[in-house]
């Protein structure tokens, strides 16, 4: 996913393409805005990449489903 050096991941091509399309696109007409989040399932617990990891809850995050917005963590 992430990668280093001549094995760079999905995670920074997919990135590099798409601030590099803002990059062209950008003019005083258009303005954007990217978020985003990273998150591991792993052991059936989720957890949130970008959270410090000595400030991740033990037991992983909750996932839950909205009638209708639909899944979410």
């Amino acid at each position: 996913m992430i990668g280093y050096g001549a094995n760079v991941g999905i995670v920074p091509i997919s990135c590099n393409a798409l601030f590099e399309e803002i990059k062209k696109k950008t003019d005083a007409t258009h303005k954007y805005e990217v978020l985003f989040s990273m998150l591991e399932i792993y052991n059936e617990k989720v957890q949130d990449l970008l959270t410090d990891a000595s400030k991740r809850p033990t037991g992983g995050l909750n996932v839950r489903e909205h009638k209708t917005l639909g899944v979410y963590v």
